[in-house]
């Protein structure tokens, strides 16, 4: 936009025909402009920003508050300058306009008509905020010193007085996502003071209760295959609306440690927050990429939700209710679908670039769930640990749940090797025989000597006395031949000391001794042997090895 346009703007007396025609142009042929050099040169970004907010607040002129607001939405995506042109009244005026200060003054249930905003005024204005929030840490601060907050958890509870609340609770939900995510004192007002867990669960209820209805009135789903009543699909913008509000409760509920004690306040929200996620993890939506996204978020939600409360994920199955999943009297769907996740995010990654981006997350929750509830653990050995049967191959080869974690035992990120381990550690029962069973001794030392375990028995947790290790008959047969420390049978090998008489025996084991200290000398290698803690302990000399034998690990 040059000089003159802007100079038009900014005339009271100029026509507004000629400055809604300059609005459009500009609007039209920046729709997807993201910087605007050309403003930085003789004040032009600050005029324009002026000149627009002049329009705004001119109530003579609301037939162009649309584009005005449309523009700024616009020039907000580039963070040039902005921290220097934002004043509180401009956002103050974008708070009115969205009409978020309406609702500060709604006591009750029913909002009068008159104080509902403007469609496209409001939506417009909360684009610009967003815009705002995300880009100037001056704007967050001033939306800190203004009714924001309130007025976005005011309008939580009045979504259904709005004629077109699913344009507007986006793009509300984006807003609120960002200022928690940005700004510490926001997000503990949203928190402590205005109780915005509560209207966010209760905004989830409404929306899945409306998909379920949606869903059986109009058969949605039937092409997913035999649904369960319990079961909901989710419309493309109401999984985006979802997404936005689980991001926001992860802000809210983010805290360093997920299981340090928590009051009777926060217990009574999480009571409230698990079975909407429980109905969520069995919901559908119309592509497998927002499926997944969706999934994330419940994910990430989970890791701030103490372990204690993870058993609501499957609550016991009443009389006539039907689940695709049942262990124990229970059901099992929103723990499958959380290994359906993990299932897609080890497919999806390719290099340990994005190891821990991908896997950190949906690890550290099957591990609280399987630490945190027999049932769980139970369910999860037996989809991930299925009795053995083929041992023909090492434990990492193959396309199996347990041949891809196996393959993570020895990956180079070791934040994620560590969780995997973990994980099917725990699955075992801590057991080290059942473990080296499972991932053979190889792929499981790291682990093992981490936890001073490699002389052989078991952690720390007590578990059920159950065995759950039943062989199959397989394996029993394959037992005899298997090699604990690659996991899996090998071809019968040539005695290389056959025909060898003793001196000769001899002469080769000094040779591979004199071989194996000169890599000591020279720093390749660092011998050790298993300490009476269970930990790898330095020996000074190969020899120390002839006079003490290593340990072996005991089932």
């Amino acid at each position: 936009m040059n000089e003159e346009d802007i100079k038009i703007l900014s005339d009271d007396d100029k026509s507004e025909e000629s400055k809604h025609e300059i609005l459009e142009l500009f609007i039209k042929n920046n729709e997807n402009v993201f910087t605007f050099p050309d403003l930085s040169n003789n004040n032009k970004r600050a005029m324009l920003w002026a000149a627009l907010f002049q329009q705004i607040q001119k109530k003579s002129s609301d037939t162009l508050h649309g584009l005005c607001l449309a523009a700024l939405r616009i020039l907000s995506r580039d963070k040039s300058e902005v921290d220097t042109i934002i004043t509180e009244k401009w956002i103050i005026i974008l708070i009115e306009k969205a009409g978020l200060h309406n609702f500060l003054k709604i006591d009750d249930e029913c909002m009068p008509a008159e104080i509902i905003p403007k469609k496209e005024e409001a939506v417009e204005a909360l684009k610009c905020l967003c815009n705002l929030a995300l880009n100037s840490e001056v704007a967050r601060a001033l939306c800190a010193h203004t009714a924001i907050a309130q007025g976005l958890v005011a309008r939580l509870r009045s979504y259904k007085e709005i004629p077109y609340k699913d344009d507007i609770m986006l793009f509300d939900m984006k807003l609120l996502f960002i200022l928690t995510a940005l700004r510490q004192d926001i997000t503990s007002k949203i928190k402590t003071e205005l109780h915005g867990m509560d209207y966010l669960i209760s905004c989830l209820n409404e929306i899945v209760l409306e998909a379920s209805i949606e869903s059986d009135s109009a058969g949605a789903c039937m092409s997913s295959g035999a649904l369960g009543d319990h079961h909901c699909f989710l419309k493309d913008y109401q999984q985006a609306i979802v997404c936005e509000i689980l991001k926001i409760q992860f802000n809210l509920t983010l805290q360093s440690n997920s299981d340090d004690p928590i009051d009777e306040a926060e217990e009574a929200v999480f009571l409230k927050l698990m079975p909407i996620l429980t109905m969520l993890l069995s919901a559908h939506s119309s592509s497998e990429q927002k499926l997944m996204e969706l999934r994330s978020n419940i994910t990430n939600l989970l890791l701030s939700v103490p372990s204690k409360f993870y058993p609501y994920l499957t609550p016991d199955l009443n009389e006539g209710e039907k689940s695709q999943c049942i262990y124990d009297g229970k059901n099992m769907d929103a723990l499958q679908s959380l290994i359906q996740f993990l299932l897609y995010r080890l497919t999806i990654t390719t290099s340990s670039k994005n190891q821990y981006e991908n896997l950190s997350p949906i690890l550290t929750v099957l591990n609280k769930s399987a630490r945190g509830c027999r049932a769980h653990r139970k369910y999860l050995r037996q989809e991930v640990l299925p009795p053995l049967r083929d041992v023909s191959r090492p434990p990492e080869k193959g396309s199996t749940l347990r041949n891809q974690l196996c393959r993570l035992l020895t990956t180079p990120v070791t934040s994620i090797r560590d969780l995997v381990a973990e994980f099917l550690f725990i699955l075992c029962k801590e057991k080290v025989g059942r473990m080296v069973k499972y991932t053979g001794f190889g792929n499981a030392a790291g682990h093992l000597a981490q936890k001073g375990l490699l002389a052989g028995g078991r952690g720390h947790v007590v578990y059920s006395s159950s065995s759950e290790d039943s062989d199959t008959e397989e394996y029993l047969e394959a037992q005899p031949n298997i090699d604990p420390v690659v996991g899996c049978t090998r071809p019968p090998r040539i005695n290389p000391f056959e025909g060898m008489t003793e001196e000769q025996k001899e002469y080769e084991a000094m040779k591979l001794v004199n071989l194996f200290d000169k890599m000591v000398s020279k720093g390749v290698v660092k011998p050790a042997r298993v300490g009476p803690d269970g930990r790898p302990q330095p020996v000074e000399h190969v020899l120390e090895m002839r006079e003490h034998p290593p340990n072996r690990p005991q089932s």
